[in-house]
Formats: C-alpha cells, sequence, structure tokens
C-alpha cells in the first residue's frame, strides 16, 4: 500500500504543476488579449493595466511589451514607451520594429550619437529600411549636413517612390539648401502621388507661408478645408492663416466652422473663445467660454480659462469666485493655484502671493512660470535682490523667457548697471528683433553708457518699427537735448506731443530745451497753451504751472514765479516740487519769516486748510526746526489723512532724526501708495530703507528716483551711501563722487568727502 501511495503523491505533484504553468500561460495570455482588445477600443488606461498583468506573469512577455509601448504613446507618456521599447530591444534585439522607436525617441530628445548608433544596427541587420533611412535622413538634417540628408531621402524614394514623408523631408532639405523651386515641386509631386494625404498637402501650404506667397498660401489652406468638410483641425489652420493676415472676418467664420463641424469637442469653442478674447471682443469672449462650460460643466480647463479671462480684464470679484469654485473641485490643482497667486499680486497682495509661489516651487521646481511670477512678486515688495534671483532662475529653466528677461533688464537699468541691462535685452532681440521694450532698454542702456552712435541708431529703429509711438520720437530728442541739438530734439518732442498731447515729461523736455536757450517768452507762450488745452486737468496744469514758476524764476520775475506756484499747489496739493521751489525763494530772499507769518494769518481765517500747513512745514524744514515742521505736516495730515505729501515730508524728517523708523515707513508707504511715480517719495523710503539697513531695498528705491531726477545730488549720494554700506565701495565711489561733481554743498556732501577719503 506505500508504495502506491508514494506514487501516487508523485503523479499528482506533477499534475499539479503542469496545471499551474497552464494555468499561468493561460492568464498571460487572457490578460494580453484583452489588453489588446481595450486598446483597439481607446481605452488605454485599461490596456496598461491588463499588459502590465500579463508582464508580471511573464517578465519576459515581448509582445506585451511592444503593444504597452504602443499604448504609452496614446497615453502621451513617452517615457513609460521608452522604458518598454528599450526592454522589447534587451529581450530581442533583432526585433527591429523596436529599435526604430527607440532612434525615433533618441532623435527627438536630439541624443544624436545615441540615435547613430541605433540606427547602424538597424541598417545593418535591413540596410533598407525605408523608416531607419527616414530617421538617418533627419539625423543628418539636425546635424546640417544637408548634402548627406537628400541622398538619404533620395535612396528612399529609389526603394518606394510613393513614401510620402520621403518627399516631405527632402523638401525640407532643399529649402534649407536654399534650392525654393525644387521644394515646391517636390511637395507638389507628394501631393499629386496621394492627394488625399493631409501631412502633404499641409506641408505645401506651409510652404507658401514661409516663402510669404501668401496667395498661394490662402488658396492651398481653402482647397484642403473644403476637400476635407468633416475634419474641424484643418478648418482651425485656417483661422489661424487669416489671424496672421489681420483678417478677422474671415479667421473668426473659420473658427465657428470648425466648432459647427465637431460641436460636442469643446476644444474647438475654446479656440473660438480665445480668438475673440484676442481680438478683444470681449463679450463674445466669455459668451463662448461659458458656451464651452455648459457643454462640460466639470471640465476644469474650461473653468480655469473663464477664471485667466476674468483676471485679464481685471474684474476681481468674479475671478476670485471663481477660483474659488475651481480649488473647490480640485484643491491641488496647480494652473488655478499659479493664478490664485497671480491675482494676489495684482492686488497688490504681495506676502500672501509669496506664499503661494513658495509653496508652488517647492512642489514643480523647474516651473518657469512660477518663478518669474515669483520674481515679480518680489518686485512688488521692493526686493530686488530676491526678485534677481527668481527671474535669473525663470531665465535658466527657459532661456525664452521673454517677459522675465524683460524685467530684469529693467531692475538692472535701474540699478545704473547698464552693461548688464544691454545683455539682458540684446539675448531678447536675438530671439525677437522687433521687440519694442527690449530695444527701449537697449537704447536706453547705450545712451547712460554714453555710446551715443548705438543709441542714436537704437531710438531710429523705434521709430521705424511704430512710427506712431510718441515713445521713440521722445527718447531720440532725450539724446539729441544731452548733445545739445536743441533744433533737432525740439522736432521730435513736437512730434510726440502730436501723437499724445498729455504726455507730460515730453512737455517738460520741451520748456527745459526753450530755457537752456534762454527762450523764454516763446516757453511762457507754449505753457499757456498746454494750459488751455487741459484746463479741466488740474493734474497736469500743476506740472505745467510750475514750469512756469520756474521760467519766471530764471527770468527774475520772482513775483510772478511765486503766482504760478501757489497755483500748482491749489491744483494739485500732493504735487511736491512747487513747494520746494517756493521755499527756495523765500529762504534766497531771506523772507522765510515773512512767508510763515502770511501762511499763519491763513489759518488764522481758515485753519482747516492742510496746504499752508504743509507750506509752513516746508519752510520749516529750510530752517532745520524740525520740531515745528514735524508738528504742521501731522496738523495737515489730521486736516487730510490721505495728503500724501505731507507723509512723505514727515516720514523724511522722523528718519533724518531717527525718530520712530517703524512710523516713519507707515508714512512713507502711505505716500507712496498715492504717489508712486514720485521721484521724492521714492527717495524717502529709500532713505528709510537705509536707515533699517535694508540697503538692496533702498538701491532700489534710489535708482527709481534717479531714473526721474537724474541730476539730484541728494539722491545721487544717498545711492552711494547705500552702496557703500552693502559693501560695494566701486559702485559708491562712483555715485559719491558724481553727487559732489552735480552740487558741492548739498546736505550731506561732507559725509559724501568724508565716506570718499575712507574708501
Amino acid at each position: 500500500m506505500a508504495p502506491l501511495t508514494k506514487s501516487f503523491f508523485s503523479i499528482l505533484l506533477v499534475f499539479l504543476i503542469f496545471t499551474s504553468c497552464a494555468s499561468d500561460e493561460e492568464k498571460k495570455a487572457a490578460h494580453f488579449e484583452k489588453g489588446v482588445s481595450y486598446f483597439e477600443k481607446g481605452e488605454y488606461k485599461s490596456a496598461r493595466l491588463e499588459l502590465k498583468n500579463a508582464i508580471q506573469l511573464d517578465p519576459k512577455y515581448t509582445r506585451a511589451y511592444e503593444k504597452l509601448g504602443e499604448t504609452e504613446l496614446k497615453l502621451g507618456d513617452a517615457q513609460g514607451a521608452f522604458r518598454a521599447f528599450s526592454i522589447v530591444a534587451e529581450l530581442d534585439p533583432e526585433n527591429v520594429d523596436a529599435q526604430v522607436k527607440l532612434a525615433t525617441f533618441l532623435l527627438l530628445a536630439r541624443q544624436f550619437e545615441e540615435t547613430r548608433q541605433r540606427l547602424d544596427k538597424i541598417l545593418n541587420l535591413e540596410p533598407d529600411n525605408v523608416e531607419a533611412l527616414l530617421l538617418l535622413g533627419g539625423l543628418y538634417g539636425a546635424e546640417n549636413s544637408l548634402f548627406d540628408a537628400e541622398a538619404t531621402f533620395k535612396k528612399v524614394l529609389e526603394i518606394d517612390s510613393k513614401k510620402i514623408q520621403a518627399y516631405l523631408g527632402l523638401a525640407r532639405v532643399l529649402a534649407a539648401q536654399g534650392k525654393i523651386d525644387d521644394a515646391e515641386s517636390t511637395l507638389k509631386q507628394a501631393v499629386d502621388i496621394d492627394s488625399a494625404n493631409l501631412n502633404a498637402r499641409l506641408a505645401l501650404f506651409n510652404f507658401y507661408l514661409r516663402e510669404k506667397k501668401i496667395d498661394l498660401a490662402e488658396s492651398t489652406v481653402k482647397e484642403i478645408v473644403a476637400d476635407n468638410p468633416e475634419n474641424a483641425n484643418v478648418s482651425v489652420i485656417m483661422g489661424n492663416f487669416y489671424l496672421r493676415q489681420s483678417k478677422p472676418g474671415p479667421a473668426e467664420a473659420a473658427y465657428q466652422k470648425a466648432v459647427a463641424t465637431d460641436p460636442t469637442n469643446v476644444r474647438y469653442q475654446m479656440i473660438l473663445a480665445g480668438f475673440y478674447n484676442a481680438t478683444d471682443n470681449k463679450e463674445k469672449a466669455l459668451a463662448t467660454y461659458r458656451q464651452a462650460l455648459d457643454a462640460e460643466p466639470d471640465n476644469i480647463q474650461v473653468m480655469h480659462a473663464i477664471a485667466r479671462y476674468y483676471v485679464d480684464q481685471n474684474d476681481v470679484e468674479n475671478a476670485e469666485a471663481q477660483i474659488a469654485a475651481i480649488l473647490e473641485k480640485r484643491q491641488s490643482y496647480f494652473p488655478t493655484r499659479v493664478l490664485k497667486g497671480e491675482l494676489l499680486a495684482k492686488k497688490q497682495e504681495f506676502d500672501e502671493a509669496l506664499q503661494i509661489f513658495n509653496q508652488l516651487v517647492g512642489e514643480e521646481p523647474d516651473s518657469s512660470r512660477v518663478h518669474y511670477l515669483k520674481g515679480l512678486t518680489h518686485l512688488g515688495l521692493r526686493d530686488l535682490k530676491s526678485a534677481k534671483k527668481s527671474l535669473t532662475r525663470a531665465v535658466e529653466l527657459e532661456p525664452r523667457n521673454i517677459r522675465a528677461r524683460l524685467l530684469l533688464a529693467e531692475i538692472y537699468l535701474r540699478e545704473r548697471d547698464f552693461e548688464l541691462a544691454q545683455k539682458e535685452t540684446e539675448k531678447i532681440l536675438q530671439d525677437q528683433p522687433g521687440n519694442y521694450q527690449a530695444r527701449l532698454i537697449l537704447g536706453n542702456s547705450y545712451m547712460f553708457q554714453k555710446k551715443t552712435s548705438e543709441a542714436w541708431d537704437t531710438f531710429q529703429s523705434l521709430i521705424q518699427v511704430a512710427p506712431e509711438n510718441p515713445v521713440g520720437y521722445y527718447r531720440l530728442g532725450v539724446l539729441q537735448q544731452a548733445l545739445r541739438q536743441y533744433d533737432d530734439a525740439m522736432v521730435n518732442f513736437d512730434k510726440a506731443l502730436s501723437l499724445n498731447p498729455s504726455l507730460v515729461d515730453v512737455f517738460t523736455s520741451t520748456i527745459q530745451v526753450y530755457a537752456a536757450q534762454k527762450q523764454y517768452h516763446e516757453a511762457l507762450k507754449k505753457c499757456d497753451r498746454q494750459l488751455a488745452l487741459y484746463k479741466d486737468n488740474p493734474a497736469i496744469a500743476a506740472v505745467v504751472q510750475n514750469l512756469k514758476g520756474g521760467l519766471y524764476l530764471a527770468q527774475g520775475n520772482k513775483k510772478a514765479a511765486v503766482e504760478s506756484l501757489e497755483t500748482a499747489i491749489k491744483d494739485n496739493s500732493n504735487y511736491l516740487r512747487p513747494y520746494y521751489t517756493l521755499a527756495r525763494i523765500y529762504l534766497d530772499e531771506k523772507q522765510e519769516d515773512k512767508a510763515i507769518a502770511q501762511y499763519k494769518a491763513v489759518l488764522e481765517v481758515n485753519p482747516d486748510q492742510p496746504q499752508p500747513h504743509m507750506l509752513l512745514g516746508v519752510l520749516y524744514d529750510a530752517q532745520k526746526r524740525f520740531d515745528l515742521s514735524e508738528k504742521h505736516y501731522r496738523a495737515a495730515l489730521e486736516i487730510e489723512p490721505d495728503f500724501a505729501a505731507a507723509a512723505n515730508n514727515l516720514a523724511y524728517i522722523l528718519s533724518e532724526q531717527d525718530k520712530n523708523l517703524d512710523e516713519a515707513m507707515a508714512f512713507a508707504q502711505k505716500a507712496k501708495g498715492k504717489l508712486s511715480d514720485s521721484p521724492y517719495v521714492m527717495d524717502t523710503l529709500g532713505w528709510i530703507y537705509y536707515k533699517k539697513g535694508l540697503y538692496d531695498l533702498a538701491i532700489g528705491e534710489f535708482s527709481d528716483a534717479l531714473a526721474k531726477l537724474p541730476d539730484n545730488a541728494a539722491i545721487v549720494y544717498h545711492l552711494g551711501m547705500a552702496y557703500h554700506k552693502k559693501g560695494d565701495n566701486d559702485k559708491a565711489r562712483t555715485e559719491l563722487k558724481k553727487a559732489l561733481s552735480l552740487d558741492a554743498d548739498f546736505d550731506g556732501a561732507d559725509e559724501a568727502r568724508k565716506v570718499l577719503a575712507e574708501i
């Protein structure tokens, strides 16, 4: 009985082993067949799962890896596909199809040496493998070996005279060699061979576009659309063509046709909405976005596009609501979180924006856009050092991030680092030769470096590129003014004003040219004409009255000067310059006590006027009676809490006496909120930053102020002191020397000499 039992169990064991093997084979085959079935039905995620199950049962299942590679391609996972085909090639080195796919990946990644090794392996096995030869032709083209590429594509056509891809490759190479007629003939031949081949016809259309044969391009794309009435994509291509040709009517019709052709696909509605947005048809844009959302209410991308629209329109309330709705559905949705940070920065809620961007950088450290927005936010916080760091990182990640480069160039210009500003703009212009802002920064960089001919050519190019933009004429006029070419400068200033009469800087430069030539009468007449033109615009009127005051002062007519300056103050009480000019007049005339008595008398009649308090504060400032000036600035602010000029001056005298720098900062920031473009306010805020040891922030403010008042000795001195405290003694020396050359006796001149002696 025992031997029988032993034999029975041996037979049973063998049976179980074979049954198990058979079962695994059956399971593997079943998973594979299911994977193929899902693939054919377009259910690629399910196909991936089944194929991976088959591979788990047999890690050397070559067919499953091949199908998995194709599935990963359908899912858009190029890395997954590359891994799958790499395993196929390892398991079956003579699997030519897998080797071709790997070579394709490597060529797309511009890994040329590895591509060549793969292709050599394939062509050793199959010298006439058409797919490998096509890749070899593409490789030669990428390496600019145009004649080798031409020979390779021609070899493919010898093997298969109807291979459309070879015609297209050959046409590209011929065009690159300058054989334009041969390239066109080759593309036409491809179309003749297979008139239904969309790639060939689109290649011919794009060829005509590149060669600027617009009529032929238009007729070609019309024929493509007519022959493919069910293909919405070709209608989009036609719409894009008309948009580039500045023909919004036909473009709109083409995009609408795409929507009508495939009405259930929101992609085409989104393209149409984007067109309306780009052509400033905002109502239609929003309506079309909403149609797309009605079709797919849970489509996060459509919801995000609507949020983006609201942010771009500065519709804060709707933008916030839409962003909140998206993040309620998908709390971690990265694009909308970026948009939320961008909206906060637009609202100048920079600290909150920075918190978001810091989180996003931690999650996606290689996002150039997030680094750019973070840099923009640091700039809002006046933290130039951090702004430069973030913007530099943005450019490292995406060298063609033009907005980041422009901001960097502007920062360098503001910091008076003109060589770096020049280098950044030159890099921009390599990619975008027509970029207006880059040319403007470059021209200013040249001018400040005293590269006169280069600046001249650059400003002239601005005029040629955009003859209706006044900026080019103005900057060229400023250069001519500096060169004392007054007649030419006046021609350009007048041209700029004819394009935009509201440009205060241009008008100011015009008056300066008259004053430099002592043509005071003509200058005053021009001021009066400007006042008549802008009698309903008190901000511009105040500037013009201040200019009149300066002209009268230059003529020695102090009575008329005082009248104009006081009128300027009435027109715009927050405009600082006339206060200082008035104070200087009284000081020069030794009449400050008389002026003080006059303004006190005004207050006795009407004590609720802030302007007399402001004037008294300025006069007491000049006498260095800071306790009294502080008293009157505070009185002015009690009467009018938003009196920015008083807030600025109070902040400055508090900082000068090192009295409560935090309170001084609060007043300075209040002034900056109201007078963001005032160089005096920038200087005050910068001086407080300096006192608090925030030297990078101080340098940013002083540099901004000097862009407006380049010859103000006190501000130049402040910039030099900030550089000195930061440890940049070369720049400190340059600025302090410049300050003393501008005015040997300004407040702080002795300290400037002392620091210069030390460094």
